[in-house]
């Protein structure tokens, strides 16, 4: 991973709309803590503006979190617990972190694809106690909404136009078959949120805040993208304007392979 990739995440444009980002479920964090073989040491490697670190800061006893971005660090220090005195933030790449001790948990989430598995994986070894997890948790977007058909056509048309390339329905699982040689999976799990609602203005915020669809990349087709995606959802709001959907997160949990 180099410090051009990703950029996306360290402008105000992109930092101040990921508050509209559907939560996890509660059920990701309870199998989280289930999961780990001890409460004491959690590494949180692009974290955000610490999600899944400030969630579980009243679980462990100490927290790690990292991210190369330094305005989604100081959005997750406005946030709860975000000042906790177990948190350390570090504004770094996860490969470039400056680690100390061993760990009990390491998550990755919604991070993982943006780093360079072949410097990653080496360095978290020497950081990782012997029974411990390594954890990747992928997935907060809308589940098989009403508007799904619709949807997949939508980003059929815009992504090629944005990022020129064609669009492919799971290409998330690309990113799965580089990393999975560098780890031995152990246990996955599925979560489907309780109802969510929100608005349609508020739901095509929550799309500029995914890399793809940020306002830079856009430019100056983002009016056309927000009046389609707007008449596209549209029919499927109440009169109030909420849409209501329940979000997908998958947990994938192993352990780091031998180098």
């Amino acid at each position: 991973m180099t410090q051009s990739i990703g950029t996306s995440f360290r402008n105000a444009e992109v930092v101040d709309l990921y508050l509209h980002r559907p939560p996890y479920p509660q059920a990701l964090y309870d199998k989280l803590i289930e999961l780990a073989p001890a409460h004491d040491r959690l590494l949180d490697l692009g974290c955000g503006h610490g999600k899944i670190a400030r969630r579980l800061a009243d679980t462990f006893g100490d927290i790690t979190a990292v991210d190369p971005s330094k305005q989604m660090i100081a959005l997750g220090k406005t946030l709860e617990n975000g000042c906790a005195d177990n948190i350390q933030w570090i504004e770094s790449i996860a490969e470039d972190a400056p680690l100390s001790g061993q760990y009990d948990v390491v998550v990755a989430a919604l991070s993982i694809h943006w780093m360079d598995y072949a410097r990653l994986f080496p360095k978290l070894g020497v950081h990782l106690k012997p029974h411990y997890l390594f954890a990747v948790i992928v997935g907060d977007g809308a589940h098989e909404p009403p508007w799904e058909a619709d949807w997949q056509s939508f980003l059929g048309r815009w992504v090629p136009l944005i990022t020129g390339q064609i669009f492919q329905r799971n290409s998330g699982t690309s990113f799965w078959e580089d990393y999975q040689n560098h780890v031995n999976v152990t246990q996955e799990f599925e979560f489907i949120s309780g109802p969510i609602k929100q608005t349609v203005d508020d739901f095509i915020l929550c799309q500029h805040s995914r890399d793809t669809f940020a306002f830079s990349k856009l430019g100056d087709q983002k009016d056309r993208f927000d009046a389609e995606l707007a008449e596209l959802l549209g029919p499927h709001a109440d009169d109030n304007g909420q849409l209501q959907f329940r979000s997908f997160t998958k947990l994938t949990a192993a352990k780091v392979a031998p180098c």
